[in-house]
């Protein structure tokens, strides 16, 4: 099985709380079906869920920031990524998907591989 843990860097486009998640990889989520939403998405799981604004951080999605970048490269290699912040009480771990209801658009991060085995 193919696991990979990432750090998530979110100094310089962050939400101004957090500095850094260390996240597991979750596989990929599904989207919504609406306009400026990407069809799939990489979900993160907080290794150490922690707080944001009094309301817990389980899960993250992270999507390639600019045009041009797939979701494999970023999965494989990092770069930088739009980051949707899983509200709480939604886990999209064991749906696959997700609406837009459940997310809110949270920060741009640089998202870097701390492990991979394959």
């Amino acid at each position: 099985m193919d696991t990979r843990r990432y750090r998530l860097n979110l100094r310089d486009g962050g939400p101004g709380d957090l500095d850094e998640i260390i996240l597991s990889e979750g596989g990929l989520v599904r989207g919504p079906d609406l306009p400026n939403w990407q069809p799939s998405y990489l979900l993160g799981i907080c290794e150490a869920p922690t707080a944001y604004r009094g309301e817990a951080l389980h899960y993250v999605t992270l999507a390639p920031r600019y045009v041009g970048e797939s979701l494999d490269h970023i999965r494989q290699s990092g770069g930088m990524v739009g980051v949707g912040r899983v509200l709480p009480g939604r886990d999209p771990s064991t749906s696959r998907t997700f609406n837009a209801t459940e997310i809110e658009y949270w920060a741009i991060g640089m998202l870097s591989i701390l492990e991979s085995t394959v």
